[in-house]
């Protein structure tokens, strides 16, 4: 078949039979008739120019493969700045003559690569899947990005929803909903100037009719047809190098100004716009949303650009999700589920809500029990509950009279992105959602990216990425930073260094201003470094290092870094995200025995004598400090697959000893959540390290032992390793030693 169709046969438009009127978001339909004594061509259109529906003729869908082989020529990333993210980042065909012969050499290929769901838990890369070929009213599509999203993840743990009984999954096939392809190859009957031809970047809906011959079709539910095939679970997805789009798909083309990682959100984002449309929103209405995952923040998104005016409050446990919410619309209110109780923002939402004593619309994101009976409590007698999406518990334990009898609730399901794609590019278009995009990955790490679901927003594999590629540089299509550089420089990035008010922090900060970098110091109070010098301040010391190191951009913060409020707080104060983490805050007891932090006063510091209020502030300062640290500000550098994180343990965490035991089990802790952390992160372009410093000569050091004692360790020497390893790229998950061979020769 030829790659350029050739077929000038005109086809004459005939005016539908149907009695129906032709909703005007309707897609274009090609619908070859299934008569032998003609060969007219039905062909319904609209104002869309970018949709074309082919038309499903048989009660069945021919199994076809999908496709994969060796790695094929990687497109390369190209982001300059936020304004061109959505467009840029791989590169399009510039050349349509140069593009054709490519396709033509990749079409010449008899295997591909693809990933197969033998089962739940069971999913396999191959790499000698036979590459599919078109048949009638098919088209042939490379894949250039596959999305990943939590039902995904549901199929792949085994829910019953897709392995029971009545599931749809078919063992052996290739998984995958949503994608965005070239074409390849495609039936000449349907390769129209005013459709679709090769090189074109396209979209197909998940979902495939029978167009008419049931019911649901028959009355324009042909979302929940009783012959409905899913990509991914009845025939072939998309995590594969090539797939097809099968006849009766309805096939999007992709605006040209998206590119097309970016464009995988439109599947996604159609379907939150499909929940807006059922809920029958009204300008004065008060919504929650429970569940800041794609579906939910695309809610936020549609919410934004077609109801400006109506009020939004959104629910999710992780903060850098609701932080997302909050650029995509900045008039939402959120609350961190996991700093608040149900019930006392339930309560906020009633008093917010007045006279109605609760919301109007509770759109249920998260499928979760928890979130299920939460929905019934926020919202308001004769409110409306839009249920999203696929729970991992079938049967739900809550209280259902509230439906009836205690509040009346309107009680709504939404699946499928139907009637809205036009609608999602419009959204792609006018707000900036590639946040939401937190990996992206090549198809030979599927078994990373389904596992990265629970700590990102959006997960993509990108078959055309090559398997060679490091782990820690997986792209991102995050608007933010620029990720053309090799590794992280340390110029112009932006360093948070804590416990930086003295000593070894202190030296760390100004080597780091030395480089460059934007730093942000900080200490516990804001006379903290008066333990140097009476007097001085956070703010007085901030102009000190800029004076010393003639680099203006040094921020002071202060504030206690133990509680999660505490750290929230201090993050409020720094308006750059964060590329450098250097975890430096902790202590220990001084030499009087007196730990000043918890008012203990152990008469030994051994793992048999010391006090629990010790034991306690110890660990709170030392590991404590480090894991809320991290757990708030790398969930941002993930987003942005970009930054490197240095946590200051010691050398006693590698020995045993008497004296300083918690010191040193804090220390230890620390070491071991460094590498857990590194293995959590590895393939989200975040490098993360340990410092191991020996006794080092500190003011602190000074003033309790009284003298240096032989030791030769400057704080200089710690900030120095801290910059050679910020330097080096292909390290990660270490712990360094600086203690000038203290352990390697001891005796």
């Amino acid at each position: 078949m030829s790659l350029n169709p050739t077929n000038t046969n005109r086809c004459k438009a005939i005016m539908p039979t149907s009695d129906r009127p032709i909703n005007p978001q309707q897609s274009i339909i090609v619908n070859k008739i299934n008569d032998e004594s003609t060969s007219e061509l039905e062909y319904i259109t609209n104002n869309n120019e970018n949709q074309i529906r082919l038309h499903i003729e048989s009660d069945t869908v021919r199994d076809t493969a999908s496709d994969s082989n060796n790695s094929i020529e990687r497109r390369h990333l190209v982001e300059s700045n936020k304004s061109n993210t959505k467009t840029d980042d791989i590169n399009h065909h510039n050349d349509d003559q140069s593009q054709v012969e490519e396709i033509e050499d990749e079409h010449t290929m008899s295997n591909m690569k693809a990933v197969i769901a033998n089962g739940p838990k069971d999913y396999k890369l191959i790499y000698d899947k036979p590459m599919p070929k078109i048949q009638d009213g098919q088209v042939l599509v490379k894949v250039l990005a596959s999305g990943i999203c939590s039902s995904d993840l549901k199929m792949y743990e085994g829910n019953e929803f897709y392995w029971g009984v009545d599931g749809r999954a078919r063992r052996g096939v290739i998984p995958g909903h949503e994608f965005v392809g070239s074409v390849v190859d495609i039936d000449p009957s349907i390769a129209r100037d005013q459709s679709i031809s090769v090189g074109d970047i396209v979209v197909a809906e998940q979902f495939i009719a029978c167009r008419d011959q049931c019911w649901f079709c028959k009355n324009g539910m042909d979302h929940k047809c009783d012959k409905l095939i899913i990509y991914g679970q009845d025939v072939d997805g998309s995590m594969a190098e090539y797939m097809i789009y099968q006849k009766g798909s309805l096939v999007h083309k992709v605006p040209e100004d998206l590119s097309p990682t970016y464009a995988v959100l439109a599947e996604p984002v159609a379907f939150s716009i499909r929940a807006i449309d059922r809920a029958h929103l009204k300008t004065t209405d008060l919504i929650v949303i429970s569940g800041c995952g794609t579906i939910g923040l695309g809610l936020v998104a549609a919410i934004e650009t077609f109801y400006p005016d109506i009020s939004m409050i959104v629910l999710d446990y992780f903060q850098f999700k609701l932080d997302l919410a909050k650029i995509i619309s900045k008039k939402c209110t959120t609350f961190n589920l996991s700093d608040k109780t149900v019930s006392s923002i339930a309560d906020i939402v009633r008093k917010m809500s007045g006279e109605q004593n609760g919301a109007d619309v509770f759109f249920e994101c998260a499928g979760t029990s928890e979130s299920i009976k939460a929905g019934f409590e926020f919202l308001r007698k004769c409110g409306t509950f839009i249920h999203i999406g696929i729970c991992k518990e079938t049967y739900i334990d809550a209280s259902w009279n509230v439906i009836s009898a205690g509040k009346e609730l309107t009680i709504i399901g939404c699946n499928l992105g139907r009637n809205a794609w036009p609608r999602a590019f419009e959204i792609l278009k006018k707000c900036d959602l590639s946040s939401m995009i937190t990996h992206r990955l090549p198809l030979e790490e599927y078994s990373n990216a389904l596992g990265l679901i629970s700590s990102g927003i959006k997960v993509v594999l990108d078959p055309t990425l090559p398997a060679s590629k490091l782990l820690n540089e997986s792209q991102s299509l995050l608007p933010i930073v620029n990720n053309n550089e090799k590794h992280l420089k340390i110029k112009d990035s932006v360093a948070f260094v804590t416990g930086s008010s003295r000593g070894i922090g202190r030296a760390i900060a100004i080597a780091l201003a030395r480089e460059g970098a934007k730093v942000i110091i900080h200490g516990t109070t804001h006379d903290s470094p008066s333990y140097l010098n009476e007097g001085t301040t956070m703010t007085t010391l901030a102009k000190h290092i800029s004076t010393i190191t003639n680099n203006t951009e040094i921020t002071p913060v202060w504030g206690d870094l133990s509680t999660k409020e505490g750290v929230q707080s201090v993050l409020n104060h720094i308006k750059y995200p964060i590329d450098i983490l250097i975890c430096c805050a902790g202590g220990n007891i001084g030499s009087s025995g007196v730990n000043t932090a918890s008012g203990g006063k152990p008469s030994h510091d051994t793992c048999l004598t010391i006090s629990d209020s010790d034991t306690k502030s110890i660990l709170n300062r030392n590991f404590w400090t480090t894991h809320l640290v991290c757990q708030s500000i790398v969930p941002q550098m993930i987003q942005n697959h970009r930054g490197h994180v240095i946590i200051i343990g010691s050398t006693s965490a590698l020995l045993g000893r008497e004296k300083g035991a918690l010191y040193t089990v804090s220390k230890a802790a620390v070491h071991q959540y460094m590498r857990c952390l590194a293995t959590q992160v590895q393939s989200s372009g975040i490098r993360v390290n340990c410092i191991a410093p020996g006794p080092t000569l500190t003011e602190r050091y000074k003033r309790n032992i009284g003298t240096d004692q032989g030791v030769t360790g400057r704080p200089e020497h710690v900030a120095n390793a801290v910059i050679q390893l910020l330097n080096m790229d292909f390290v990660h998950g270490q712990t360094i030693r600086v203690d000038g061979g203290e352990q390697t020769f001891t005796s």
